[in-house]
């Protein structure tokens, strides 16, 4: 049994079924902010573990968190 729907068919269909240009634009900057959201963690993702894999010291003293910006 497959429960995986593809999101690019979702952003097609909703496409195709609006009726006004102001629809479609809606549509189409959900699909374009979804995009660069995935891609902003896609790139930041890499990055961390090129540089876990290539710098490990760089990780020795790093905190992730919140209590980074508080001085």
């Amino acid at each position: 049994m497959n429960n995986y729907t593809n999101p690019l068919i979702l952003i097609k269909e909703e496409l195709f079924e609006a009726t006004t240009i102001l629809q479609k634009s809606f549509v189409l900057f959900i699909a374009a902010w979804a995009f660069m959201l995935v891609s902003l963690f896609v790139v930041g993702f890499s990055t961390v573990v090129y540089e876990l894999v290539t710098n490990p010291g760089a990780f020795s003293n790093a905190t992730w968190g919140i209590f980074d910006t508080l001085g």
